[in-house]
């Protein structure tokens, strides 16, 4: 089974944002990993998330013609396509807006795809538990919210299939701190007791890492905008 993976493209209608993320060129990079993925049979792909960014003067309406641009690209190779909410993505968008409007199913949820399943969270919550899209972000305060994290765990308990999963923010505890979830210590251990998780994987961190924490990868993607080179992924389990 092929997964392709890609992270923080932070598109919007700029050539550079800061001096060092590059919208545009994470539009053309992410044709060229879709193209790879086709090639290669990915079975399924995942965006972690900032799919989208902003420019001084942007609109509600332009944050969703950005998400639109970049989902019209992606749902064009027919892949089956999920996406893992990030901090950028509820600048100014609900979670309703995005799931309702977007067609982006809003986590907690878990796919059972072949031998393997995936289970996809959402850890854009400030340490009181209100969503970024109520809350205003700040993403150095990520919290996954304690209805996620019982759902994690019964997800965990009835998973009968080796389980992948799958948060913008870093539960990686080696990555700067600044990046890190605030509870992530309570759920690497709910993942390492469960004897069932195989992998997690991340992004929001832009230097990308890999890890083995209790004997467990710990996948964290490079950002799309800001790479020397394409950071897409295609790994096989």
């Amino acid at each position: 089974m092929k997964i392709g993976l890609f992270s923080d493209t932070h598109y919007c209608n700029c050539e550079t944002i800061g001096g060092w993320r590059n919208p545009k060129l994470a539009y053309e990079r992410t044709r060229d990993a879709m193209e790879k993925f086709q090639k290669e049979g990915v079975d399924l792909c995942f965006s972690l998330g900032d799919m989208t960014d902003h420019i001084e003067g942007d609109t509600k309406e332009d944050i969703k013609s950005y998400f639109e641009k970049m989902l019209s690209l992606i749902k064009s190779y027919s892949i089956p396509f999920y996406s893992v909410p990030g901090n950028h993505d509820y600048l100014m968008l609900t979670r309703e807006e995005i799931e309702n409007e977007l067609g982006l199913k809003a986590p907690p949820y878990t796919i059972e795809k072949e031998e393997y399943t995936f289970i996809i969270l959402d850890a854009n919550y400030r340490s009181d538990y209100r969503c970024f899209d109520e809350a205003g972000v700040l993403w150095t305060d990520s919290n996954l919210p304690p209805y996620q994290v019982e759902y994690l765990k019964k997800q965990l308990k009835k998973a009968t299939k080796p389980v992948i999963v799958l948060v913008h923010e870093n539960l990686d505890p080696t990555v700067d701190e600044s990046h890190i979830i605030k509870n992530a210590e309570e759920i690497r251990k709910i993942i390492k007791d469960s004897n069932k998780v195989k992998m997690v994987i991340q992004g929001h961190y832009h230097c990308g890492k890999n890890s083995v924490i209790d004997e467990i990868p710990y996948l964290t993607l490079s950002a799309m905008c800001e790479s020397k080179e394409n950071p897409y992924k295609i790994i096989e389990i």
